[in-house]
């Protein structure tokens, strides 16, 4: 389902479908490659933060939702959903509340190099990082909070960069000598 999309017409999309589903969120916002600003995007994908408690029937009336809109639910998971949307491939990435926010809104948008580095400085500080949260290594896990993306940055020790500079390299000045 994964294509080249002009970022314009994906645009136009995802904002379609929040129109429609927003109702079933406490919290959701555009992530992914869009997120980004990238000039060309394969899929869309949201942050969201269910709307209810019970997910069970939170997945449910979404599944609903769904179908109703005209789309077509291709994988509901506890951790990312995956729906057929007027053509496109439409993800959410659930965040399971405020506490795991920043990460999770984080990881949805990515690129995947940016979601690897963040693993390892997470390991190579004692922590464990996934796209519920930020996790001690003790018995039980302890969440960290990290309610936003500074956050994320602040406990690993790691300089935070907007959305759109993820993933780029800043070239370096060529000496003339």
């Amino acid at each position: 389902m994964k294509k080249d999309l002009d970022p314009r017409a994906a645009r136009k999309v995802a904002l379609d479908f929040a129109t429609k589903t927003r109702d079933l969120y406490k919290r959701y916002e555009l992530a992914g490659s869009l997120r980004r600003k990238m000039p060309v995007v394969h899929d869309i994908d949201f942050a969201v933060i269910p709307g209810k408690s019970d997910f069970d029937a939170w997945r449910e009336e979404v599944k609903k939702r769904i179908v109703q809109i005209g789309g077509e639910v291709i994988t509901f998971g506890e951790v990312i959903s995956n729906f057929a949307y007027k053509g496109m491939q439409v993800n959410l990435f659930i965040c399971p509340g405020p506490d795991s926010w920043g990460v999770t809104l984080m990881w949805a948008t990515g690129p995947k190099g940016h979601t690897i580095g963040m693993t390892i400085k997470a390991r190579d500080i004692g922590l464990l990082i996934n796209s519920t949260g930020i996790w001690t290594r003790t018995e039980p896990p302890r969440l960290i909070p990290a309610r936003t993306e500074e956050d994320v940055g602040r406990i690993l020790h790691w300089k935070y960069k907007p959305p759109e500079e993820r993933g780029k390299t800043k070239k370096k000045e060529r000496s003339a000598y």
